[in-house]
């Protein structure tokens, strides 16, 4: 299973939009099974405060998260749809197209011995 992290800056005053999407998008009908099927194994969003802004940084674990971004991009499905709707009105991401630059580089990665057995 590979990580993909990304982290997107939040406009001001969006940030309680986001939070209210984000709540909504969970309790969405295809929620679990739309993850499911772009391979996604597990996925959180988290809100870093600071006085530059706020940013949402973007965590996945999929076998192919290239591949992931990609079926989500392409999704007509109503989940994703709505989910791409938002986010490039929100903050100004188009998850239609392909990232606009390399995906994050890994600089330091460790895990306890307790978990690699």
């Amino acid at each position: 299973m590979t990580v993909l992290a990304m982290a997107v800056p939040v406009p001001p005053g969006a940030t309680e939009a986001l939070e209210r999407h984000i709540s909504e998008a969970v309790k969405h009908k295809d929620f679990e099974a739309t993850l499911n099927g772009f391979g996604i194994q597990h996925e959180s969003w988290h809100l870093q405060e600071s006085p530059q802004g706020d940013l949402l940084i973007l965590v996945f674990q999929a076998d192919d998260p290239a591949d992931m971004l990609e079926q989500f991009a392409k999704s007509e499905d109503e989940l994703p749809v709505w989910q791409k709707k938002f986010l490039k009105e929100t903050l100004g991401i188009d998850l239609t197209q392909p990232p606009p630059g390399p995906p994050p580089r890994l600089i330091f990665d460790w895990s306890s011995a307790e978990n690699t057995a």
